[in-house]
């Protein structure tokens, strides 16, 4: 069976995992039919890795804050790179959105 899963999934030019999860999708919505969206499940890819980056940078920021209030100092530079970093993932936040909302129009 797992064949059968690659051949389709390699006619769609998805990988099995983002066939598959296009089959369970349809099969759901009631619907045979596998519809795969390449820039939308690009997006949506984009907007699970945003999520695990947001929640790294949030546990920094936490952890500067916890220095601060403790009387110390963060490292040299430190609260910068964070900084850095919030603004680059908001930036993919943005272009991820951008194509999700240019997809509905």
């Amino acid at each position: 069976m797992f064949r059968t899963w690659w051949a389709a999934a390699k006619q769609r030019a998805v990988t099995v995992a983002r066939f598959l999860a296009a089959a369970g999708l349809a099969v759901a919505r009631g619907s045979t039919i596998v519809h795969t969206n390449e820039q939308l499940d690009a997006a949506i890819d984009e907007l699970a890795a945003l999520r695990t980056a947001i929640s790294r940078v949030g546990n920094n920021i936490n952890q500067i804050a916890f220095v601060y209030n403790a009387g110390g100092q963060p490292l040299p530079g430190e609260l910068d790179r964070a900084l850095t970093t919030v603004n680059r993932v908001l930036t993919r936040v943005d272009d991820a959105a951008d194509i999700l909302v240019k997809k509905r129009l």
